[in-house]
């Protein structure tokens, strides 16, 4: 009866322990959490999680993506913008306990759906925030010629503040999107250059082709003016080039043509 009963509380123990598993971080919470974070430790391996108050938590450590809902946001000068941002992030290494004690009210004993409760009650809203708010530090236009700029301080501002949230952010974008009264503006000034580019293209070939053509009557002017020299000249140096005879000359004078 003895070992029956061992061998059941066996299976009870071995059916009662968890595992952590990989590239999770394992969180033991201990008395309920009663203790504040003191009841929570970082854990690896299989725990026994039979007792009463205990429960073990998994928090994801790998990389994830956060996508928030679309906003406008404005320029101070009241230009209005639309931004569709994308984020990559992940947990911080160490800051398991942390996650699971701030964010359990956000459903943390479900790994598969915690970070997306983390994402929409916290992360997004930071994001958006974020956008909001150095939006205001630049004018419509200075906004436009200043992208990079803009990307770059929400950036560093976004890093500081998954930081603080116990999330290191990898990379976000903005998708930004101009008013549509600008979207026309610059549609319109690059088919003027477009246009400008094009007319100065064919304002340089007539330029070429007036100057060929005054070379050209220029020519033809010399040549109607009769045999001058010059044109003589050019007829026996081209009679020779294209003749099939040799030419000797004899006595300085008097060409000789021999038949080859």
């Amino acid at each position: 009866m003895k070992k029956v009963l061992g061998l059941v509380m066996l299976v009870v123990v071995l059916a009662s322990c968890s595992r952590v598993e990989p590239n999770y971080e394992g969180v033991l919470m201990e008395n309920y959490g009663r203790n504040g974070k003191s009841d929570f430790k970082v854990v690896t391996g299989k725990q026994n999680t039979m007792w009463a108050g205990v429960q073990l938590y998994q928090v994801p450590m790998f990389e994830t993506s956060g996508d928030c809902d679309g906003v406008k946001v404005n320029a101070k000068d009241a230009g209005k913008f639309f931004v569709d941002p994308v984020y990559q992030y992940q947990p911080i290494r160490g800051k398991g306990v942390e996650i699971v004690f701030n964010y359990k009210h956000f459903g943390v004993a479900e790994p598969e759906v915690m970070m997306d409760n983390i994402e929409k009650g916290i992360l997004n809203r930071i994001v958006v925030n974020a956008y909001r708010e150095e939006a205001r530090n630049y004018s419509t236009d200075s906004l436009m010629n200043n992208l990079n700029s803009f990307e770059s301080k929400v950036q560093e501002r976004l890093r500081e503040e998954f930081g603080k949230k116990f999330f290191e952010l990898k990379e976000v974008t903005s998708g930004l999107t101009p008013p549509e009264s600008m979207e026309k503006a610059i549609e319109a000034r690059n088919n003027a250059i477009q246009e400008a580019n094009r007319v100065k293209n064919e304002l340089e070939v007539s330029k070429m082709k007036l100057e060929q053509a005054k070379i050209d009557a220029e020519a033809d002017r010399i040549k109607s003016q009769g045999l001058t020299k010059e044109v003589l000249q050019e007829k026996w140096i081209n009679a020779i080039r294209y003749s099939n005879n040799k030419v000797i000359i004899t006595d300085g004078k008097t060409p000789v043509l021999l038949n080859n």
